[in-house]
Formats: C-alpha cells, structure tokens, sequence
C-alpha cells in the first residue's frame, strides 16, 4: 500500500502516491509549506508509480514518439516527446539510462511516473532530488496551461497587497532588483524568486508562491492579484518605459516553460494567457542599474 501525499499549490489540489516513505518531505523541502491533508476536491494531478501495460509500451523508444525539446539539466538530458494526446517526460543520466519517467495524457490529471532511486544515499533508496522537483515542475506546467495557469521564470515581490513581477534572462538582475526592494522599500516582501505560478482567474491575473524558488528558496503559500510586470535590462542608467501591447508579449513570451513554447497545443493556450495579461495589467521596460533608485522609480511609478 503505497503512500498519499497531499499538496495544494495556487489553489490547486496535487497528490502523489509513491511507495516512498514519509521521508519524501526530505527530498522535495518546499513541498512541506504547500502540505494539504484535509481537501476532498479533485485532484488536479495524481501521480503514481503504477503503470499499465499500454503506458509502459508509450514510454519505450519504439513506438514512434515525436521528439518536441531537448535540453540539458545539470548534467543530464531532459526530453520531451509526444504520441498523439500522450506525452512523454524524461531525464536520462549519463549513458542513456532514464532516471526519471513520467507519462502525461492532455485532460487527464493521472500521470504515470516511474523513478531510478539513488544508491548510496543512507539505508532509504529515494530518488534524485533535483530531477524530482523538475518533473513535477513540468506536471504542473502539462496540466495547468491548458486551464490557464503556467509557472514563470520570475522574480515577485509583494507590495500594498498586490504582486510585480520581474522578469529577464537568467544573470540580467531579478534576484538582485528585488533585494534592493527588500532594503531600500518599507514594506515590501519576497513571494517567491525563480518560479511563481500565474493564472487567470475571473479574467484576471494572480500570481501565486509555489514550491519552486530557486538559489532563493522562498516557500510562501499565499497569492496575490498582479499589479504590474517589469522586465530587466542591465544599463548605464535608469529608465522604466511602458511597452505597447506587441512589446508587452514579447516581454513575457519567452519566461514561460521553454518545452510547452515547442509544442503548438500548449503555446497556443500560452498565447491565450499572455494575452489577458496584457489586456488588463501594465508591463514596462526597465533599463537600470543595481542601485537603490531603479527600485524606488519603479514603486514610485506603479504606486503613486
């Protein structure tokens, strides 16, 4: 009899049944602040270990699977591959063996997985850590972007009650723009610093913390309507510009999960999100420099 674990993350209900132990918690830390053992409502992913005969056909390399991205994780290969409504997540180590596996189907919220525990890791045999929290960061993506809601790559912090999201490259300042928020604004509070989940709701976006945060490692259960979003370019000097709507989707485009952008089905409903984004809420420009006034410029315009 395996073991039910329960989570709610932006006010969707997630289980995992695995026969790993409760020391599960130890292996994905973030999940505890999202721990949710009381509700009864339909789950929106249930993962288990079982596989059925058919599943375990889909995930071997003969059946024709259509290769939609390829990137590195680490050290590792990360694939995704589609058959028809199916699809197929994969993290092979070096050498090509597959250490973690998860079976998806467009509109199902079961989702097959199977994981290579690690050796060596005490006298419970659990699996990578890291490959883990990213297949299930990709779950969430597989199942919540078709119902309007997707993680971010990026960093939010929390002001007056309502969110602003700071978006850029990997290296470009997010991390950095929002500590200054942190020292130099009365206030002003991290909700999470790699990977927020936004969705639509009643028209309008809210964005909410998730077991995802990166190198920051922020685990705030809570959501907040979207105030504005500002994506960062490092520059001799400070200057926030408002974008017009064809400016504002290409601000957010890319900071969605690069792996669904491949995919028509899932970029189309990706394009369907940005676009209520942009219809209801501001998006700038923010060239800047890491000091004390970018910050200050950008709470200054967005909360007069």
């Amino acid at each position: 009899m395996g073991i039910r674990h329960k989570y709610r993350i932006a006010n969707q209900r997630i289980e995992i049944d695995t026969e790993f132990p409760d020391s599960l918690s130890g292996v994905l830390p973030g999940f505890v602040h999202f721990h949710d053992s009381a509700s009864d409502n339909e789950p929106l992913i249930q993962l288990s270990e079982e596989f059925e005969s058919e599943e375990t056909a889909f995930l071997s390399e003969d059946v024709g699977n259509k290769v939609i991205h390829t990137f590195s994780l680490e050290e590792e290969t990360c694939r995704l591959s589609k058959n028809g409504n199916r699809y197929l997540f994969s993290i092979e180590e070096k050498g090509g063996a597959a250490s973690t596996e998860f079976a998806m189907e467009i509109g199902s919220p079961n989702i097959r997985f199977r994981v290579t525990p690690e050796s060596g890791k005490g006298s419970i045999a659990l699996p990578n850590p890291v490959h883990l929290k990213f297949s299930l960061w990709m779950a969430l993506a597989f199942t919540g972007i078709p119902r309007k809601f997707s993680a971010l790559h990026s960093s939010v912090i929390i002001y007056n009650n309502s969110a602003v999201l700071f978006l850029g490259e990997s290296g470009t300042g997010k991390s950095t723009h929002t500590r200054l928020w942190l020292n130099n604004i009365k206030g002003s509070r991290l909700l999470n610093d790699d990977s927020p989940v936004l969705s639509i709701e009643d028209g309008e976006p809210v964005v909410h913390g998730s077991p995802w945060s990166g190198k920051g490692q922020v685990y705030i259960n809570e959501s907040y309507p979207v105030k504005a979003v500002v994506r960062l370019k490092q520059h001799p000097c400070n200057k926030l510009q408002k974008l017009n709507t064809l400016e504002s989707f290409g601000a957010l485009y890319p900071s969605f999960p690069p792996a669904f952008l491949k995919d028509n089905f899932f970029e189309g409903h990706i394009c369907e999100i940005i676009s209520t984004v942009i219809s209801t809420t501001p998006v700038f420009l923010l060239h800047c420099l890491p000091d004390r006034e970018a910050a200050e410029m950008v709470k200054e315009t967005l909360y007069k």
